[in-house]
């Protein structure tokens, strides 16, 4: 009887045994299973992204790939502690093909940002260099402080060290490079816009004269010398035409009119040759007949208005001659040419010839443009 019932109950275990190793080998046989393939995928892609400076050139994208692929990691783990049979991969899986899915786009953009960033680098420098072309053709002339001349100067310095950079293909150094030069030229272009804008005011008039002094050099066939202050240039025109253009230099105190005996300034106006001086203080000179009556009148009334000094006078002796060639404005308000330009310029005009001075033959947003 004792067998029997021993027998039985081995058969019992054993199906019990049989039963349970079943279930386990049909759990681990169902069991979820991590994404391994899928991760080793996204660290090669990611790697790719790295070498191609992704990270830089597609960072929302490589970003994003890396901050999925690093949630993924963690929920990897957060399944391993549990009961093998309780895992569940799911958002491991859903992670790491997003992962995947931005890694890929990271590596794919890259290059074309990359070219983009290059592009518009190219083109920011050019603006960058028409602004600083400006500062060296015109506004190196203009009576600035010292700190927007730096400014200037800095602006320069980045301009060549992010080409430089660029050149080495570091595109993110050269456009920072060229993001600091645009900020202290933009400060500094602040500075000679605010110097600029009032003298401007007188653009319309300036226009009415040299445009009057074209015309009656091409109506009587004749020549006619115009200077322009801003350009400090001076420009010889022979029936109506330009004929021959000059370097001019002035008084230290050239922006603006002529107010008074010894302000360093040089007149602005038209006026004509009253003199040609062959044996001169500055090699040889025009004398042109500064004051005429518009300068009576205006000084006159600045005396009115209390704009300068009841003792004043309003001077003269104005002059165009050599000597010139200094690289500064030195004159005491005349216009200055090198002796070799003054002698050209001497043998062509003669006693009466026009002469106008104006601020500027191009508007104020011509040139800083």
């Amino acid at each position: 009887m004792k067998l029997g019932w021993k027998k039985k109950l081995f058969v019992v275990t054993g199906i019990l045994l049989s039963t349970v190793l079943i279930i386990y080998v049909v759990l681990i046989l169902t069991m979820d299973k991590p994404p391994i393939a899928e991760f080793d995928s996204c660290q090669v892609i990611l790697g790719k992204a790295k070498r191609v400076n992704a990270d830089v050139y597609s960072p929302e994208y490589y970003k994003i790939a890396e901050k999925k692929y690093q949630a993924a990691l963690i929920e990897w783990k957060i399944q391993n502690e549990k009961v093998f049979f309780a895992r569940d991969f799911s958002k491991a899986k859903e992670l790491i093909l997003t992962a995947i899915l931005k890694a890929q786009e990271a590596n794919s953009s890259s290059g074309a940002n990359k070219n983009s960033l290059k592009m518009k680098y190219l083109n920011e420098v050019e603006l960058l260099k028409r602004k600083l072309d400006n500062y060296h053709d015109v506004f190196i002339h203009l009576p600035l402080k010292v700190s927007v001349r730096k400014n200037y100067e800095f602006g320069k310095l980045s301009l060549e060290q992010g080409l430089n950079a660029f050149g080495k293909g570091d595109i993110m150094l050269a456009t920072k490079r060229l993001n600091e030069g645009k900020m202290r030229i933009g400060v500094a272009d602040k500075d000679v816009n605010a110097l600029l804008k009032e003298y401007f005011n007188d653009f319309s008039k300036w226009q009415n004269q040299f445009a009057a002094t074209i015309r009656q050099s091409a109506q009587n066939n004749s020549y006619a010398f115009i200077v322009d202050k801003i350009k400090h240039k001076g420009y010889l025109y022979s029936n109506g035409k330009l004929s021959k253009e000059y370097d001019v230099e002035f008084g230290r105190n050239w922006i603006g009119d002529k107010h008074y005996a010894g302000d360093k300034a040089t007149p602005e106006g038209m006026y004509r040759i009253i003199k040609k001086k062959g044996d001169s203080g500055y090699h040889k000179a025009l004398l042109i007949n500064y004051p005429n009556e518009a300068d009576y009148a205006t000084f006159n009334n600045r005396k009115r208005q209390g704009l300068i000094s009841k003792n004043s006078h309003i001077g003269g002796l104005i002059e165009i001659h050599g000597n010139g060639g200094k690289g500064d404005d030195w004159t005491a308000g005349c216009v200055a040419l090198t002796d070799r330009d003054i002698d050209e310029l001497y043998s062509r005009v003669s006693v009466g010839t026009p002469i106008t001075i104006v601020g500027s033959m191009m508007s104020l947003s011509e040139l800083l443009n």
